[in-house]
């Protein structure tokens, strides 16, 4: 998890820039990502747009952790519990992929999402750019970390 973290706070540094209000550049496409990850990652999405805590038992790693949108910190077991109570559902989701960096085991993708739902209780709508950091772990794709943030309109 050290090493995961690690590169999930290097790429959100490496990525980080001001707001332009632009487009951005063309989307990386899923074909670049090692195999089983275009699965993992779009299995993913449909479990949350489902509620699927089953499905994203599986897909998280034991230490999975997650910065919503409004910047709070939660772990597996208090996503899990978000999604089961419906503290947490997503109504509507639209994904782009736009870049992905591979570090052995490691996979950083960059991604364009728009949502319309609830993490924590708390409304959450818009535009996003998700960082996820994933782990090849024997052999299968799981979501190790990941984070929302808003894409700000000017």
């Amino acid at each position: 998890m050290q090493r995961a973290l690690f590169w999930l706070a290097t790429i959100g540094l490496a990525v980080s820039s001001p707001a332009t209000g632009k487009e951005p550049a063309p989307a990386a496409t899923e074909a670049g990502m090692p195999a089983g990850l275009a699965d993992r990652a779009a299995a993913f999405s449909a479990a949350v747009a489902k509620r699927d805590v089953a499905a994203l038992d599986d897909i998280w790693t034991d230490d999975y952790a997650f910065i919503n949108p409004h910047g709070a910190l939660l772990t597996k077991k208090q996503r899990l519990e978000n999604l089961k109570s419906g503290a947490t559902s997503v109504e509507a989701t639209a994904r782009q992929i736009e870049a992905v960096h591979v570090y052995g085991d490691t996979a950083v993708t960059t991604s364009r999402i728009t949502l319309k739902g609830k993490y924590s209780g708390k409304e959450a709508g818009g535009e996003y750019r998700m960082l996820s950091v994933w782990v090849n772990q024997q052999g299968r794709w799981r979501l190790a970390a990941n984070q929302l943030t808003l894409i700000a309109r000017h």
